[in-house]
Order: structure tokens, then sequence, then C-alpha cells
């Protein structure tokens, strides 16, 4: 008979483990008093990750208690190094980042709260932290509280975490006045590093909280701004005139957008054009340049006008490059549209190809299907390097539907593209009505869709209406701009300035032919409320029961 030790771990096949860790128990219970004892354990529903759970313990208010950890199957426990003081009350606290050995992380703090006296200290205090770009809560962010007096460039008293949603809890507090404050505790010291992590206050810089109350500081809306410029890091010369770019992220580019070819001596020798991102990979990008690259010449690349979508400007991190005098043999074919989410009235029908458009096929074989008619000479179209832009004749004709068979070299046949073309009466509105902000300053409002296809910048004080759009899902972000600088001021913790109020909404609906009604008022100041859904006036007369439509529930702050 042979025998040996194994590790446990959970049976193979069927569906993957996708649940985190949950607490079942603890020794002692929750919010015992009169503890006396040197160690407290936590026991599981499933095996948790050892090193993990090590590095996830915290012990609150920060008295300086050493412990130590050590694990029997499904349980931990911590022990504690020293005698823990008298009359306090002790929170051990398990932070979200603690995950099983499959990785999947617990789904929201765990505290365990005892107290060395007769008192269990009881006031409660909640915060919501919310991405400002995104909308959405995110787990493991860090707020920091201090009691008064205090000193911030000190060990935080009290740490807690987000759960999934960005709720943030402190439990089992005493008396007193507080500060809290978000920071960005990357080496998760306890301490804010200021000019190394970011930190960000709450709309009241000092609240007070009696013995048993349960209080919400409001919404904080964390700004993590992307300062990092994106970087060509390498460069493929596939031909004499195609270059293959290696990035550190996704760009973006515009029609003005090319990067400048230089020699040596820094003079422009010709200049290359963004063509399209790689399929499945949007780190590689392909451009083509005006002029052929000659293999005896060395060059490099200055980029015009592209950018990451935080508009950091793209730059140069590679080495010269020498030149090729191999033959572009690269298939002309059509890589994209731009009618994803429809066309308005007035709005061109754009192709993408691999590259310079210079096969006459293209035009020659172009058709227009308008109604039932096939017009095989469309008369306002235009080639702009490898973009075939079709543009209507004034606009395109309301309750007509325009199909385009547009020639795939690459296939030696027409693509069909059908897309949608919204018309005005098929376009509905949005109007925002600010309930609680100040008439003397002005509101900025950010408004994209799901897509980022679509995007309206506006100010205005009270109420202002966003019309002629398609009927999708919109994000609708509006700061009041209390400095007038014309940005958003997240606030400044250490001298104190007050964030500006800011609101995020997200999956506003718009209808056919509706003027949505949205009011939106600035979570600045205590708990968030459910966010007003918009209500639907018909722009013209429509069917009243259509206004009784299932809409979605959004309670985005």
């Amino acid at each position: 008979m042979l025998i040996s030790c194994a590790t446990p771990v959970a049976p193979t096949g069927g569906e993957p483990d996708r649940t985190g860790p949950k607490v079942v128990s603890t020794e002692p219970s929750q919010g015992s008093t009169n503890f006396s004892g040197n160690e407290v354990r936590f026991n599981f529903d499933k095996y948790v990750d050892r090193n993990n759970f090590r590095n996830n313990v915290t012990i609150e208010p920060d008295l300086g208690i050493e412990f130590d950890i050590s694990f029997s199957r499904k349980s931990a426990t911590v022990e504690f190094a020293s005698d823990l003081p008298e009359n306090t009350t002790i929170i051990v606290k398990l932070g979200t980042d603690v995950t099983d050995t499959n990785r999947n992380k617990m789904e929201r703090p765990v505290d365990l709260a005892l107290s060395t006296g007769d008192v269990l200290d009881s006031a409660t205090i909640s915060a919501k932290t919310i991405n400002a770009e995104t909308g959405a809560g995110q787990s493991g962010w860090r707020v920091f509280l201090y009691r008064e007096p205090y000193n911030i460039n000190e060990r935080a008293v009290y740490i807690s975490e987000t759960d999934t949603s960005g709720i943030v809890e402190f439990g089992y507090i005493g008396e007193g006045n507080y500060k809290a404050f978000w920071v960005n505790d990357q080496n998760r010291d306890r301490i804010w590093n200021q000019g190394r992590e970011q930190a960000q206050p709450f709309y009241n810089e000092m609240f007070f909280i009696n013995e048993g109350d349960s209080i919400d500081i409001g919404t904080l809306f964390v700004s993590m701004p992307d300062t990092i410029s994106p970087r060509i890091e390498g460069v493929g010369l596939l031909s004499e005139r195609r270059l293959r770019l290696r990035l550190s992220e996704e760009i973006i580019w515009d029609p003005e957008s090319y990067l400048s070819v230089t020699d040596t001596l820094g003079n422009e020798y010709t200049r290359a054009y963004p063509l399209y991102l790689a399929d499945g990979d949007d780190n590689i990008l392909f451009a083509q340049t005006e002029q052929e690259l000659v293999e005896s010449e060395m060059f490099t690349l200055e980029p015009y006008f592209l950018s990451d979508p935080a508009g950091n400007n793209l730059r140069v991190d590679f080495s010269p490059f020498i030149g090729s005098n191999e033959p572009d043999t690269t298939i002309l074919r059509t890589i994209s549209h731009n009618s994803g989410i429809g066309l308005f009235p007035d709005e061109p029908l754009e192709v993408t190809y691999s590259r310079f458009i210079d096969d006459p096929s293209v035009l020659d074989s172009l058709q227009v299907v308008e109604g039932d008619r096939v017009i095989e000479n469309w008369e306002n179209i235009e080639v702009d390097k490898h973009i075939l832009r079709i543009s209507p004749l004034g606009t395109w004709q309301s309750g007509i539907r325009y199909q385009f068979r547009v020639w795939n070299p690459w296939e030696m046949g027409r693509e069909l593209i059908d897309p949608d073309i919204w018309q005005r009466n098929q376009l509905g509105s949005i109007e925002v009505t600010l309930t609680n902000n100040n008439p003397e300053s002005l509101s900025h409002l950010t408004l994209t869709d799901e897509n980022l296809s679509i995007r309206m910048d506006t100010t205005f004080t009270n109420t202002v209406i966003l019309d002629n759009l398609p009927p999708l899902n919109y994000k609708i972000i509006v700061f009041q701009d209390e400095d007038g600088n014309g940005r958003w001021e997240p606030g400044v913790v250490e001298p104190y300035q007050q964030p500006e109020p800011y609101a995020i909404r997200r999956r506003v609906p718009v209808r056919e032919g509706f003027t949505s009604e949205l009011e939106i008022d600035y979570p600045v100041i205590g708990g968030s409320e459910p966010a007003p859904q918009p209500t639907e006036n018909p722009a013209e007369d429509p069917d009243p029961m259509e206004n009784d439509d299932n809409r979605e529930e959004e309670n985005d702050q």
C-alpha cells in the first residue's frame, strides 16, 4: 500500500468556480464583549489562498498591535502577539482581495468586532465611491478615516475598503469628530504619501458622529486621469511603403492625423497616414507612406494629432529603422465602415480600405440602391487616400431605403452595406434639468453613446435640451464649474478644497420622436437617492399608451 499527502483541490469537470470565499462563522462571535483571549478565527466555506490572506488582514484602530496568522484546512487564525488594550473596541478586518485557491475574490470586506470592555462602540459611517468616468463602483478602493485631533502625515487610524458596488463602511466607531478621504494607497502602508499617491476629499471636510448613530457622508467621484503618453515601441517595415507600428496602448486619430517620416538630419522625407488597427490586437497600427522608403536610408517618425482616448499625445520610443526595397503587395480590401449605429440624414458613408485606393474598379463598380432604383454612377463620391466617401445629394431622402454595394477587390465582388439612416422624425431629445445647482455657476455637460460614436458637449445653468439624438442609450456627465476654468475640480485634501458638484447617469434611453425629461441632483451631501427616471413626452402626438413602456431602472449617482 502506497500512502502520500495531498493538497485538497476542487473536483474537476463541470462549470468553473467563479464565486469568492465567504466567512461562515467566527470565533469569538461578532460583537463579543469582555474579550480576554489572544486569537480570533475565521471559518470559510472553501479553501483560501494563504499568502493572499496574510496580505489582506488589518486591525482597527491602528494601535500597533502585531499578530501572527496560521491555517487549518478552511480556517484562518489571527493570533495577537501581545495583550489587547483594556476597554477598547477592536476590529479585525479582511479586505476584498482575499481570494480562494482559484483566485476568486471575496464580494465584500468582512469585519470581526469585539471589545475588551463592557461596551462595544456602535456608530457607523458609510459612503459611496464611484469612478467619475464610467459611473461604476469598484471593489478594493481604500478610504482613510482620522479622528480629531489627527495628523494626516501619520498612519490612518481606520481604513475601510469598498465592495463591488463602491460602498464603504466603518462600523463600531466611537463618538467624535472625523475626517475621511479616498487614497490610492499603492504600497498599502496606511499613510498618504503626498506627491506619489493620489487622494480626494469628500464634500464635507469634517463631520461629527454620536455614539450609536449611523451617518452617510455622501458620494465621492474618483477621478484617476490617464497622464501617461502612448508610445510607438517598434516599427516593422513590411514593404517600401507599408509600416506596422507596435503601440503601448490603443490610440485614436482623425482625418488630420499623420506621421512625419524624417531622415537622420531631422528633415521630413515623406508622410505616413494611419490606415487601421489589426484585427484582434488594438496595439498594432498599420500605416502607409506617400513615397517609398529606400533601403539605403535610416528613418524615424514624428506623430501629429494621434493620441490615446485620454488625450495624451503619441510619442516615439524606438531606434531609427532602415528602409526597404520590397514592393508593396498588400491586397486592396475593405476593412470597416462608419454605419454601425446608423447615419444621420446628411452624413456620408465612409468605407475604410486596407491601403490607398488605386483600383478604378472601386469607383466603377459602386452601386447605390435608392428604394427600388439601382444607381451605378452616383454623383457625390470621393476617394481620400484609403477612404471611400459616399455622400448624399443634400440629404438621404426620408422614407427611402438606401443600400450600398461596395466593391471588395479581395473577394472580387460587391459587399452589401445596409445602414439605418435616421430621419428627423426618428430622432429624439433629452431635456436635462438640474434641481439643486447654483444658478450663478455654469454647468458643463457631456453626452456619449455606448459605442462612443456620438458625443455632445454643452454648458447651461438650469435646463438644456439635447436634440437630434438617435434612439439609443446614452451616458451623461455633468459638473458645476464653480471656478470657471472649464474643467471639473475633484477637490484637494490638504489644504482642503471642496470638490465641485458632479453627477453621472448611465444608460439614459432616447425613443423615436420623444423628448425624455431627466432631472439630476448633484449628490454632494448625504446619502445617494435613486436617480429619477426619464419621463417621455411625445414630440408630435403618438399614442399616449406608449408612455407606459418598460424602462430600465437606473440608480447611478
